[in-house]
């Protein structure tokens, strides 16, 4: 797959750290290992979408689910479970964090936000409980229109895991969410 050209993403974390990042499509699901100059993970473009997130300091797991229906979901997540099985001894022992990132929707009333889509997020967190993973959680949020109630600023619609310099930090929407 070719990857994502810089000028798609939104200027921010992701986008400043594109020359040593894995960027992840909507829809897909990718393993990134941190060494040399690769020492970062994200995705972008996030509406209604969630992330679905194990890292440590050695290599990530990062999907973006769109939200294509129940059985979309859970086909993602047992490729998440796939790749999990696959790098857990080597990249996810007693260090491994786990994190789920949903979109609150704009309810169309003031400030109000909710679960833009809760049997997704139940979905994922019901299959990473299954693999013995306990997420920690974030939002973002999103408006079905995008003028109203969803400003532009840098960072907007992504999440990157960043492993530079053997810290790893967890972004949503550039703001530090998780550090270890």
């Amino acid at each position: 797959m070719e990857p994502v050209p810089r000028q798609y993403l939104p200027h921010g974390l992701l986008f400043d750290a594109y020359n040593r990042a894995l960027v992840v499509r909507m829809d897909d699901i990718q393993f990134q290992q941190f060494s040399g100059q690769t020492t970062a993970i994200g995705t972008y473009a996030l509406r209604a979408c969630s992330v679905v997130i194990v890292a440590s300091k050695v290599g990530a797991i990062v999907a973006h689910v769109a939200p294509l229906g129940d059985d979309a979901t859970m086909r993602m997540m047992d490729e998440f479970k796939n790749l999990y099985q696959t790098y857990r001894l080597s990249h996810f022992g007693a260090e491994r964090h786990p994190w789920v990132v949903t979109g609150l929707m704009h309810t169309g009333t003031g400030d109000l936000y909710a679960d833009g889509l809760p049997d997704m997020t139940t979905i994922i967190n019901e299959r990473l409980m299954a693999m013995g993973l306990q997420p920690s959680s974030s939002n973002y949020k999103f408006s079905v229109r995008i003028a109203e109630h969803s400003p532009q600023f840098p960072g907007k619609g992504t999440v990157m895991v960043d492993a530079a310099n053997q810290q790893l930090k967890i972004y949503v929407e550039d703001q530090l969410v998780h550090i270890s």
